[in-house]
């Protein structure tokens, strides 16, 4: 019984961490959490604008475009060699 005992204390004592764990990271997440509920609309506005202003150029200039992917995807693959 001793042993069961003990592997419960240690068990309560591990779940005691665990929360406390929780907690901090849950304390340390607040305040971004607090600032994307505040800034979200402004960052999704933005976010749109910025894809939309990206469908213009690709369509405006498509031959810079391609370049340019190709560009990236080639700097990319080197960089994650």
């Amino acid at each position: 019984m001793s042993t069961r005992r003990s592997t419960m204390e240690m068990l309560n004592k591990a779940a005691a961490r665990a929360h406390g764990a929780v907690d901090q990271v849950a304390d340390a997440a607040a305040p971004a959490a607090q600032w994307i509920e505040e800034h979200g609309e402004t960052l999704t506005t933005t976010g749109k604008k910025l894809v939309d202003n990206t469908y213009k150029y690709i369509a405006a200039h498509p031959l810079q475009s391609v370049g340019l992917a190709l560009a990236a995807g080639y700097l990319i693959s080197r960089l994650t060699r």
